[in-house]
Formats: structure tokens, C-alpha cells, sequence
């Protein structure tokens, strides 16, 4: 799925659907929706008065061949109170979007990010929303969702001199939520799918496809580390086990700068007594 940054104003966008969301108070139909509403000849207004549109949290109002604009459908996303919204509601709501128009075949789509808000960590909380959302669970299903992808889609609503300053902000979001879509893919591996000796593999071609430095540890080296826990856990298995070391360097160390080690422990197979654990150890 392809996401960029949009300056063009939201009434020239031809797309399958535009997105916009509005947040629930005795007036939805402010700032940038108001404008909408205006290029729509009151349209808005009119759902909202109704009482079919009220910003309550990711509350969904789609509407087909709006008059006004070229996007083919707009959807009105609910993003709940305003003075409790923030980033992680954006996220959230940019997610929900994605799904909704997912599973009615949306090929691609634009969101329009709202007033004052056509920002780097807008943008970076629209990308991380949309693509974790896109994230599918079918692997090895025999019938998976064939034709329901999004393509492309457009963050909207920046001015030209706003896009450029974004792009760091969209750049850090696809690198955060495509980690946690890797992440959640080696989660969901069974077990005869993702032995230690495989898991490390994937681990050194994420690395170095990300420029850090590994070293993988098989059984022998472990042994001569004299890594006895983690030896007589592998034991419960045929499986041997693995010690992933990631080492990021910065650019511009300083010689006396600490050195911070994280930690962690992937369980590839868990009998609930005797789970084979794999200490993996990241430096900085």
C-alpha cells in the first residue's frame, strides 16, 4: 500500500472515497468539515441536524456521488470529544477508516486531516494507523479476501511548505507500524512454522535489510558462553536453540556515551512447563 503526503485542495481530488472525521459536540460541522459542507450545498448539515452523523467515536456516515466534489464517495469518520482527542484517537480512527472501506473493495482513498493539523505527527499517526490496520491474518487460509486491497492512499489537507516539513513525520510512521506488522507476522507463526534456527534467520535479514549489525549464536557457541539455563530449557525440545544479538551503532557516537541493552525472550513453542526460551539482546 502506497501512502503519500497531498496538497491539492480536497474538492479536486478524484478517489474512490475521501475521509474526514468530526468530533462530537452540538455542532460536528466546523472548520475544515464546514468547508466540505459549504462545496456540498449544505449536505452536512443537514445529516448532522438529522441526527444520522454525531461525531461519537468511530461512528461511520458514507455518502455516495457527493455533489460538490470528484472523490466518488465521502466518509464522515466520529472521533469522539474534542478536548479528548490526540494522537492515539487519530490513529485509531485513520485505522477504522482503512477497514471500513477495505471490506467494501476501496482501491485507494484520501484523508483529510482537519484544521491546524497538517502536521509531521498528524502524519505520522494517519501512516501508522493505516498501515497496522492493514495488517490480514490469512496467511494460511485457503480463502483469503481476494480483491479487497487498498492500493494507494493520500494524506490530505497540507499546503505545499506543510507537506515538505511532514515528510520526516510520514517516513517515521511507515518505518514504526511496518516494525510492528513484521513483529506481529513472526507472532502469529506456529510452531512448526518458526523454529529458533528460522526465527534468527529472519532476524538477520531484518537487520541487516535495516543496516544494524548481528551475530547469531547457535548451540555450541551458546555452550561455550556457558549459557546453562537457556541450554537445559532448549532441552525440552529437538529444536535447538538460537541467541540473537542486534547492535545499532549511532553515526556520531560519543566515546563515553553509555551503552543501553535491551532485552527480550521469543518463545517459539510453549508446552506450558518447559518453553523453549530465546534471550534476544539489542545494543545502542
Amino acid at each position: 500500500m502506497q501512502i503519500t503526503l497531498e496538497s491539492k485542495p480536497f474538492a479536486q481530488l478524484e478517489t474512490d472515497a475521501l475521509v474526514t472525521y468530526i468530533f462530537e459536540e452540538s455542532d460536528p460541522i466546523q472548520g475544515r468539515v464546514s468547508e466540505i459542507d459549504a462545496v456540498t450545498g449544505g449536505l452536512l448539515k443537514k445529516i448532522a441536524s438529522s441526527g444520522e452523523s454525531t461525531g461519537k467515536t468511530l461512528e461511520f456516515t458514507l455518502i455516495h456521488a457527493p455533489v460538490g466534489l470528484k472523490a466518488a464517495r465521502l466518509l464522515l469518520v466520529g472521533a469522539g470529544k474534542r478536548a479528548q482527542f490526540n494522537g492515539a484517537t487519530l490513529r485509531k480512527v485513520a485505522g477504522a477508516a482503512l477497514r471500513y472501506l477495505k471490506s467494501r473493495s476501496i482501491k485507494n482513498c484520501a484523508f483529510l486531516v482537519r484544521e491546524d493539523a497538517a502536521n509531521a505527527d498528524t502524519a505520522q499517526a494517519v501512516a501508522e494507523g493505516f498501515i497496522t490496520a492493514n495488517f490480514e491474518t490469512d496467511k494460511y487460509k485457503t480463502e483469503k479476501k481476494n480483491g479487497k486491497e487498498i492500493d494507494a492512499v493520500r494524506i490530505a489537507g497540507f499546503s505545499d511548505s506543510e507537506k515538505s516539513a511532514a515528510e520526516k513525520g510520514l517516513a517515521a510512521g511507515k518505518v514504526i507500524a511496518e516494525s510492528q506488522n513484521f513483529a506481529r507476522d513472526l507472532v502469529n507463526e506456529p510452531s512448526n512454522k518458526l523454529t529458533p534456527k528460522i526465527l534468527a534467520e529472519r532476524a538477520e535479514a531484518m537487520a541487516k535489510e535495516a543496516g544494524l549489525a548481528v551475530e547469531i549464536l547457535d548451540e555450541k557457541k551458546i555452550a561455550d558462553l556457558k549459557m546453562g539455563a537457556i541450554l537445559s530449557v532448549s532441552q525440552g525440545s529437538v529444536e535447538p536453540p538460537r541467541v540473537i544479538v542486534v547492535t545499532y551503532t549511532p553515526a556520531h557516537a560519543k566515546p563515553a556515551a553509555p551503552v543501553i541493552g535491551l532485552v527480550g525472550k521469543a518463545v517459539t513453542f510453549d508446552t506450558g512447563a518447559s518453553p523453549l526460551s530465546l534471550p534476544t539482546a539489542w545494543k545502542k
